[in-house]
């Protein structure tokens, strides 16, 4: 198991703490059960958000809305 702490950057250790460190996180991802109910799911990974909250339409609306503002703006030029 790799250390905790990492290495400084400009160190020689650095790549290699960091190849350990993919292997043990590559060998913890593709070692781990497939609960029952995804077994019958097509294989491959599968990502997403953590939470539902994350998909709320409510939080992306007003966000849609000021990068829609934004570009409608975004030819205008600001004058001092």
């Amino acid at each position: 198991m790799t250390t905790k702490k990492r290495p400084p950057a400009d160190s020689p250790e650095l790549e290699q703490w960091l190849l350990e460190r993919a292997r043990e996180r590559t060998e913890k991802l593709f070692s781990t059960e497939i609960p029952e109910e995804l077994a019958d799911v097509d294989s491959g990974l599968m990502a997403g958000p953590r939470s539902w909250d994350e998909l709320m339409p409510e939080k992306t609306n007003a966000e849609d809305i000021a990068i829609d503002k934004a570009h409608q703006r975004k030819h205008l030029k600001s004058v001092k």
